[in-house]
């Protein structure tokens, strides 16, 4: 019998539109705010509003987006409940890939001169712990999965499932439109993708993600001074300028990354046990085999997942290119401006 497989290549998928309205919606937020402190009266913001702005951002754009598509939101994700034995399983897996995480953002900090928590250390301190959980934590997570894994990876999935992976991790590391959250997010983003594909549930990298974020949440109300986060990222260029201290900081790194190892080794059987709870082994058996795209579409429309579904091998696009280029553009620009202060 012939499988219901079409192949299409003439179309740029539809959630570059996004990436590229989010971006240019971020460029022009900050251009009003600039304005206004050059023009010598700065903007402030409620405490709770500087908090969401950057997830604001995000979530005006997606919401016409959704509108004017008129996406289905239930069939974004292939379900959206998860197995009651798999969500220890995930938040286990989430303090599994923080020394590696940490270790990634220490790099970045040497390199591009910007410790991105410091920005948000005093106001995340003064409010009340449930409060900056729900506005670090719970927003972040809910959206930026629904709109990087679910929107955008969701789609690019039907043209290259690797392809998808790296390309929507990509995204999700440019959005955040800085050299020091770009490093570690862009990893972030595989790993997150790779968790969908182990569970078919948006909710597992919804929950994992808002994990990630509550540690550091956590990590900030208990720091007593709020200007010890932002004084990090100088004791540590201050640690690099000095013998003595740069071997302790060598020594804390090669440490740092033992411990990665074994972290991301815990991870990895807890990756498995995952998708054997989830009865996922056949869809990630064949992610991981590098099976080609067409017989990946053709079981995922044997399984009744894509019947009728046209699949495409192209994801780069105007919209697509255009985004990435500004942002890679604001990005550089930013770690300049911050090396030549």
């Amino acid at each position: 019998m012939k499988e219901a497989y079409s192949l299409r290549s003439d179309r740029e998928p539809a959630p570059n539109r996004l990436f590229f309205a989010i971006i240019i919606t971020y460029l022009a937020v900050s251009a009003v705010f600039t304005a206004f402190s050059m023009a010598g009266q700065p903007l402030r913001l409620p405490m709770v509003l500087n908090l969401i702005s950057g997830e604001l951002t995000l979530l005006v754009p997606a919401l016409i987006y959704l509108v004017l598509t008129r996406t289905n939101v239930r069939r974004v994700s292939e379900r959206w409940g998860l197995p009651l034995a798999a969500v220890p399983l995930l938040v286990l897996l989430a303090y599994c890939i923080l020394p590696l995480i940490s270790l990634i953002n220490l790099g970045s900090m040497i390199l591009g001169g910007e410790n991105a928590a410091a920005s948000l250390g005093g106001t995340v301190a003064r409010l009340p712990l449930w409060l900056s959980l729900l506005c670090v934590s719970i927003l972040p997570g809910i959206v930026e999965e629904f709109i990087f894994r679910g929107l955008l990876y969701g789609t690019y999935r039907k043209r290259g499932a690797w392809k998808a992976v790296l390309v929507s991790a990509l995204l999700f590391g440019l959005m955040h439109m800085n050299l020091n959250q770009f490093c570690y997010a862009f990893v972030m983003g595989i790993i997150f993708a790779l968790l969908y594909e182990a569970t078919g549930s948006l909710t597992a990298p919804m929950l994992v993600h808002a994990v990630y974020n509550g540690n550091s949440v956590l990590v900030m109300h208990g720091t007593a001074d709020a200007a010890d986060i932002a004084g990090a990222q100088e004791m540590l260029l201050g640690m690099l300028s000095d013998g003595g201290l740069r071997t302790q900081l060598l020594i804390t790194v090669l440490i740092l990354a033992v411990t990665a190892l074994v972290g991301l080794a815990a991870a990895g059987g807890l990756y498995v046990a995952i998708v054997k709870l989830c009865r996922r082994e056949k869809q990630v058996g064949l992610l991981f085999a590098g099976t080609s795209d067409r017989k990946i579409a053709v079981f995922r429309q044997r399984q009744g997942k894509a019947e009728g579904e046209e699949i495409s091998r192209r994801i780069w696009g105007p919209f697509l290119i255009a985004g990435t280029a500004v942002s890679v553009l604001a990005i550089l620009g930013r770690a300049l401006l911050l090396q030549l202060a």
